[in-house]
């Protein structure tokens, strides 16, 4: 197993967002933290770099978001298999915490289901959620927590980062981790907002590994060494230099995608 000292890396920049800003850090799969820092979005409200990509921005405006019926038995069945999910890896949802979207998506061209929980009733991009992606096996292919509690850890050191995470995917998913060899480890910033808009920063520690497959998995752990995110079967389009799999924990993402918000330049996904 392979690891780096722990460096920190420069968040990407943030996107307005129904009245709040969202830091997300692309995914940068085989680049260093410091190569995928050099890589920056386009400035808030700035035009698009060309009229393509300006047609494309239009033509993703009101896309299909594939909401489930929330309160139906569908709704019901994906969260309990996701609950499911959780349990088996030892994590949760906290108490009174509920689902607000349930949609029907791809995780590259497997069948997903990606199950937001927050504290209120309604959606808010950038607030606190806790994210789930399920395939129809049950497996347990992403998870993120951003939360306000979330936002008091610290960054563990690398050595404790790195152990905490395979400590951890050794329980849950002990045949994968077998195929799995560390990249380098990362300090790793996300932004969460609270209620009146106040940012807070979600600092941990990206342990990042490289299957024998040829696709990613990492988990961010904080200074306890609880999961922060997880994500895994992560796929990088080298011709392109940023990641190809889907997005479904990052917001900034879901706002292009939704034809909401501008598609984000490399290393993010297409959208």
């Amino acid at each position: 197993m392979r690891s780096r000292i722990i460096i920190p890396a420069l968040a990407l920049g943030g996107a307005v967002v129904l009245g709040t800003t969202l830091l997300v850090n692309a995914d940068d799969s085989d680049a260093t933290p410091a190569a995928a820092s050099s890589q920056l979005t386009r400035p808030p409200g700035a035009p698009a770099a060309d009229s393509a990509e300006k047609a494309q921005e239009k033509k993703q405006e009101k896309k299909n978001v594939n909401t489930a019926p929330q309160g139906g038995k569908e709704t019901d069945a994906a969260a309990e298999r996701a609950e499911e999910s959780l349990k088996d890896a030892g994590l949760s949802i906290p108490d009174g915490w509920k689902p607000v979207q349930v949609r029907a998506e791809k995780h590259e061209n497997n069948d997903v289901t990606v199950v937001r929980y927050e504290k209120g009733a309604e959606r808010t991009i950038g607030g606190e959620h806790i994210t789930t992606v399920v395939d129809g096996e049950g497996t347990l292919l992403g998870y993120t927590r951003n939360t306000l509690d979330a936002a008091k850890s610290t960054v563990p050191e690398e050595d404790t980062a790195e152990k905490a995470a395979f400590d951890w995917m050794g329980r849950f998913v002990p045949e994968h981790s077998k195929g799995l060899s560390v990249q380098w480890v990362a300090k790793h910033d996300e932004e969460v907002h609270d209620a009146s808009g106040k940012k807070h920063i979600i600092s941990g520690a990206k342990v990042k590994s490289h299957h024998d497959n040829g696709l990613y998995t990492w988990v961010i752990v904080d200074q306890d060494g609880e999961v922060l995110s997880y994500e895994r079967d992560i796929r990088w389009d080298g011709s392109e230099g940023r990641r190809a799999t889907q997005m479904w924990l990052h917001d900034k993402w879901i706002e292009a995608h939704e034809g909401t918000g501008p598609q984000q330049a490399a290393p993010y996904a297409r959208a």
